[in-house]
């Protein structure tokens, strides 16, 4: 390991790992910082995207499509799959660890100058605050900033001014913190709507959160919009993208390729392109060919991503119920026919009983394993026991291996000739198979 490599590890082994989404006093804090910092996020345009699932396909989407146009574009999202510099990119490159470095650099003494010090922010907020610095460092153009959990009390909400507030499917997630009912967690999320935005969300987006942000985008005297008369037409499917006709009042595409595969990833593309046609409108430089060419070229690693081809093995970081219910949709419709070993690993806080229920009755053989978090993780046995209480007649067979290598292989001897391998659960699970050398994630 070199010495600036070292140090980047080092600095980040320090920094303060402790979770305070929950504490009311964060966000002030942070915009107390940013504006100590001379509003770094005043130097580029922002998008500034809330949702519980989609958002990163609908950021990427976004990223490919402004980066075709020629436009230099920073991305924050969460969470990283297997490097920590994964949250921090622009044009598609990761933050260097001297960048980083430096970055830090800049802003310890702004925080001195407060009479702070570096534990008093949390890992996540100096991940924000390295990025809008180093963005605007970098001549970012525009940033695509993603909320970590929820939106009220995130980091994320420092944000002064984003020119569009995109939400994407808003479900149930992270109910012990946000609130056990869709309503309650369209509540926190919508508190990062802010005047002079415009705030864009899905056509189908649930009706008890679609009206939370319709009063909260009314709050604050801003335009919701959503491509309403939305019509979707999929002309071809694969394992390596979709092409579709897609249609609404405020576009209309025809034979649009999409390099992103599952009909999931439809509802985010309606989305995205909503929120292209609302910049259109707000005279930002986006032609068609840029549209097409970014759309067809994006990739979301961790998003059924194909891992080998025989026997056929796709990895997918869907970790909810409601993310469990679109892959297992998505691996019936382009796999048909084909008997399915779904490998799963879960963390314990998730609803991992709802997920089970998704995925039990798709199944062949059900593999469980334990992720490599031995705080949060759920045992292979115990998953596989919930798992077995799903089935019918021994129907599907349910094995339990100790960890993702050990599932793997396990799985290959289970696997019909005319078969595929599914793996899925927890994105820690995308990280170890990304550390045993399988692609999740191409490495910077």
């Amino acid at each position: 390991m070199d010495t600036i490599t070292a140090r980047y590890t080092q600095l980040l082994a320090q920094l303060n790992q402790a979770m305070l989404v929950t504490e009311a006093n964060r966000v002030p804090l942070l915009r107390r910082i940013m504006r100590h910092l001379n509003q770094p996020d005043r130097h580029f345009h922002v998008i500034h995207i809330a949702g519980t699932n989609g958002k990163g396909s609908t950021g990427a989407m976004l990223a490919a499509v402004l980066q075709a146009q020629g436009y230099h574009v920073g991305r924050f999202s969460s969470p990283a799959i297997n490097d920590a510099r994964e949250q921090l990119q622009v044009d598609g490159r990761w933050i260097k660890p001297a960048e980083f470095i430096d970055t830090y650099q800049e802003i310890v003494p702004v925080l001195t100058n407060m009479g702070l010090q570096a534990a008093d922010v949390s890992v996540f907020e100096w991940f924000f605050l390295i990025g809008m610095v180093w963005f605007r460092n970098v001549g970012a153009d525009w940033a695509i900033v993603e909320a970590g959990l929820g939106g009220q009390y995130d980091a994320t909400n420092a944000l002064a001014g984003p020119q569009v507030t995109v939400f994407t499917k808003i479900a149930l997630d992270h109910t012990r913190i946000l609130g056990s009912t869709i309503e309650a967690i369209a509540h926190n999320k919508a508190k990062i709507i802010k005047p002079k935005t415009t705030v864009v969300t899905l056509a189908d987006q649930a009706p008890a959160a679609r009206a939370v942000l319709q009063a909260e985008a009314a709050n604050q005297g801003v335009a919701l919009v959503t491509p309403a008369a939305l019509k979707t037409q999929v002309v071809h499917r694969d394992i390596t993208g979709t092409t579709v006709n897609i249609h609404s009042q405020l576009y209309d595409w025809s034979q649009l390729t999409l390099g992103l595969v599952g009909d999931y990833q439809l509802q985010n593309l309606s989305l995205a392109l909503a929120v292209i046609a609302v910049l259109q409108r707000q005279l930002v430089t986006i032609s068609e060919t840029a549209v097409k060419t970014g759309l067809a070229h994006v990739r979301v690693p961790g998003r059924f991503t194909i891992l080998q081809r025989s026997p056929l093995m796709i990895a997918d970081g869907a970790h909810n119920p409601d993310g469990m219910q679109a892959l297992v949709h998505s691996v019936q419709t382009l796999l048909p026919q084909r008997p399915i070993v779904w490998v799963v690993g879960v963390l314990r806080d998730k609803a991992y009983e709802q997920m089970l229920q998704q995925l039990v009755p798709a199944a062949q053989v059900v593999i469980t394993n334990t992720p490599a978090n031995p705080e949060r993780a759920l045992s292979a046995e115990a998953l596989a026991a919930e798992a077995k209480t799903m089935t019918t007649a021994g129907q599907p067979r349910v094995l339990a291996a100790p960890d993702i290598q050990a599932a793997i292989t396990l799985a290959k001897t289970q696997v019909a000739a005319n078969g595929a391998i599914a793996i899925a659960g927890s994105f820690y699970v995308m990280r170890e198979l990304q550390q045993a050398g399988w692609p999740v994630f191409a490495h910077d």
